[in-house]
């Protein structure tokens, strides 16, 4: 991401800020970007010892300077801090140190400190952000920006897709950085010398999430097409438990009521992230697929799904069966 093109770029030019601090949701692409800022050090000490793993929950912000102010027998030294939890509401760490460490930060160091949340109105905050660079690491949220990453991860593998079937791609393997990753380089295995990946590759060798085959199994009731519905539902009966499914199924029934209940009032897909809790991604297909189920046939299939849920958990019969049943009634369809 644009993120981790920085820090190519710092290094590049020579810049490399001694003080940084990142933070964000997406834990694959902060190691990402780290292994990048290591290989720097790399070069000028090939046996990694310019470079420090501490953890903020074990060494305190006087020891971390201490550190800090070292001096390496190489050049350049890099003291990457984890685990920072300075922003957390009642941390009683002394973080006096940390104020005369920034105003005057040792040059030979870069001090790195990698957090989870941030809050901007600390003081620690506002001290990294005088003194030396902060990035936030969040993962891509709308589709062209997952079909941009996509495409640049494959650029890096020396691979290409089409655009159609990198957008099958994400939606078979999902929608973490680190699990696309891993499935790119499964897909660079399996073709070998050849350049393109193609839908068929996808298909062999790219397992698909349970949110998409739940996805595809409720486009098929919407279209009452339970022959398709009981076929997707026993491809993903293989793999996971009846109670996780069903409780995937209420999960995306709810989301579509909560689409249908916005559009009723005039709202629009914009608004559907914050009142859902879903990424911008996500709620832009569930609200295209809102649109091809009725409020009534949702309403119908929560009371199902409720219906089953009791009989599972108190052994009402075969699971298998059950959801199958469930299905058949969803489409509309009486049960013989």
């Amino acid at each position: 991401m644009r993120e981790i093109e920085r820090i190519k770029e710092s290094i590049v030019k020579g810049k490399i800020s001694p003080v940084y601090l990142w933070y964000g949701e997406d834990r694959f692409l902060i190691q990402e970007a780290l292994k990048v800022l290591k290989s720097f050090y790399f070069t000028t000490d090939p046996s990694g010892s310019g470079i420090e793993l501490v953890s903020a929950k074990e060494l305190s912000p006087a020891g971390i300077v201490e550190r800090a102010n070292t001096m390496s027998f190489f050049a350049n030294h890099l003291v990457v801090v984890e685990e920072v939890t300075y922003f957390q509401d009642g941390q009683t760490a002394d973080l006096e140190p940390f104020w005369d460490y920034f105003s005057d930060p040792n040059p030979a160091t870069c001090l790195l400190f990698i957090a989870g949340n941030v809050h901007k109105g600390r003081k620690f905050y506002k001290a990294i952000d005088r003194a030396g660079e902060i990035l936030e690491f969040c993962a891509p949220k709308r589709p062209q920006e997952w079909l941009a990453w996509v495409q640049s991860e494959l650029k890096i593998r020396g691979k290409s897709m089409d655009t159609q079937v990198a957008t099958q791609f994400i939606e078979w393997a999902g929608h973490h950085t680190g699990v696309l990753s891993q499935e790119l380089d499964k897909l660079v295995i399996f073709t070998g010398d050849r350049q393109k990946i193609t839908a068929e590759d996808v298909k062999t060798i790219t397992p698909r999430t349970i949110e998409a085959s739940i996805f595809d199994l409720l486009d098929a009731v919407a279209n009452r097409t339970s022959d398709k519905a009981i076929q997707t539902l026993q491809d993903v009966s293989r793999e996971e438990h009846p109670l996780k499914i069903l409780a995937l199924l209420v999960r995306q029934v709810r989301l579509l009521l909560g689409c249908n209940a916005l559009r009723k009032r005039g709202g629009n897909v914009a608004e559907a992230p914050s009142l859902l809790g879903i990424s911008p991604y996500e709620a832009q297909k569930v609200w295209q697929q809102s649109q091809r189920i009725s409020t009534e046939q949702l309403a119908k299939a929560l009371s199902e799904c409720l219906n089953t849920d009791l009989a599972l958990k108190t052994g009402g019969g075969d699971p298998g069966l059950l959801l199958e049943m469930m299905i058949i009634r969803f489409c509309g369809e009486e049960v013989s």
